[in-house]
């Protein structure tokens, strides 16, 4: 009670200026939201950066390179993060009001709920705007710069620790080595297998190892009289040996990289993003066209059939005729088909938005809390907050598995995570407000 005494006192000495209540709520936003900033970027974020440090190859590389990818990755959970952040910090500063009587104090002292909400609504406003310029400026820049700085380790740092007397595995790969000088190395053994279940064990006493492309992390690896053995894993019976005077074997770990940042349309800028849908959109007329000329081509084959029938064609034929027809028809589907990547540019594009406003949305839904006194106001504000949290990304997740199984544009459906949020918002407060 003693920080509503102060407050309340304040605010008398204060009468007709709000400035004082407006810095005391900001303060403590600004407090919460620091500490819930802290805990949802550990969510996103460390999983990645463990993942990152244990897949790769920077264990070879110096503290401020490192730290140097890891910052440049940041950006991608900043987008997810600002928004929860502020859904958190929001919940706790009005549970604690609550809790504290504070809230209380204020409507005894004629203050009005909306000038506890207003300082909460324009941080929120803030800080859409703050997503939204990391989202389509900070977020494709740090992206590029990314994959500059990984491209030239990988080009100074083979995939392989080519070291003297040494095995390297990566991915299905496993090398072992004699003694090694540079890229040139001896006594070698190499066994790899692919999908299909084919495995391959070659031998040979000298060989090279060069990057060949260091974009896509391709190497070549030149041996001297090797020795090949094919065999399949699931028949042991069946294998195939051969020797050669000289060989090349193409090594491909693109798959093996752990970049947590590409030129993906989830990191384009939205400059890029609708120059990519423009780019994308003759093509979805045209396969859209030709669905709907190759649908009506086989209703004019299935009627033509049926005419047939009508002046007595032979019943195989006819029966042939039509089941072939309405083959093609229900290859062709009942909707038009649906150009992958033109729905993909359009959710990245909406989803900068839906983000970035969502720092509002979640806000606002908690506005509701001042109006009931809660225990322990800050802990059953921030466990009400996870539970918004979870529910809008079980949202947000679903919504983006769907964007590929309508042939409308995805903007609505990607916003909808926002739209439901809002609105149940509106209700409860309205709800509240009658109820007081």
């Amino acid at each position: 009670m003693a920080g509503s005494d102060r407050l309340e006192s304040e605010l008398k000495e204060n009468r007709g200026s709000y400035a004082l209540l407006y810095r005391y709520i900001l303060r403590e936003f600004a407090q919460n939201f620091a500490v819930a900033f802290i805990f949802f970027f550990c969510i996103f974020f460390i999983n990645s950066i463990l993942l990152l440090v244990q897949r790769i190859l920077l264990r070879n590389i110096d503290i401020m390179t490192m730290l140097q990818m890891v910052a440049l990755s940041m950006p991608q959970f900043l987008i997810y993060t600002f928004p929860f952040a502020s859904l958190a910090a929001s919940s706790m500063v009005l549970g604690d009001l609550g809790s504290s009587n504070e809230l209380l104090a204020l409507r005894s002292s004629g203050i009005s709920s909306g000038h506890v909400y207003r300082p909460l609504v324009a941080a929120s406003i803030v800080l859409s705007i703050v997503t939204f310029i990391f989202a389509d400026v900070v977020l494709p820049w740090s992206s590029v710069v990314y994959e500059e700085k990984l491209n030239v380790l990988m080009r100074d740092m083979p995939t392989f620790e080519i070291e003297p007397n040494s095995v390297n595995t990566v991915g299905n790969i496993v090398l072992s080595n004699g003694e090694s000088e540079g890229n040139e190395i001896h006594d070698i053994l190499l066994l790899s297998d692919d999908e299909s279940g084919q495995a391959r064990t070659v031998v040979s006493d000298h060989g090279m190892l060069t990057l060949v492309d260091p974009f896509n992390y391709i190497y070549s690896l030149e041996l001297e009289k090797p020795v090949i053995l094919l065999s399949d894993r699931g028949d042991i019976d069946s294998y195939g040996l051969s020797e050669a005077e000289r060989a090349v074997f193409f090594l491909d770990f693109s798959a093996q990289i752990p970049s947590l940042t590409s030129s993906a349309p989830v990191n384009l800028s939205s400059r890029d993003l609708l120059q990519g849908i423009e780019e994308r959109a003759e093509s979805s007329r045209r396969d859209r066209a030709e669905w709907h000329y190759s649908r009506e081509d086989g209703r004019l084959s299935f009627a033509s059939a049926l005419k047939s029938a009508s002046r007595g064609a032979g019943e195989t034929d006819l029966s042939v005729s039509l089941s072939d027809t309405e083959s093609a028809l229900a290859r062709y589907g009942e909707n038009p088909p649906i150009n992958f990547y033109s729905q993909y540019y359009k959710a990245e594009l909406a989803k900068k938005f839906v983000l970035s406003a969502a720092c509002f949305c979640l806000t606002m839904i908690t506005l509701p809390l001042s109006m009931v006194r809660v225990k322990h106001g800050k802990l059953t504000g921030f466990a009400i907050s996870l539970l918004i949290a979870v529910a809008y990304w079980y949202m947000l997740f679903g919504v983006q598995l769907e964007i590929f199984s309508i042939s409308s544009s995805p903007y609505l459906l990607i916003a909808l995570p926002d739209i439901v949020i809002l609105i149940a918002a509106l209700v409860l407060i309205f709800r509240f407000r009658r109820a007081r």
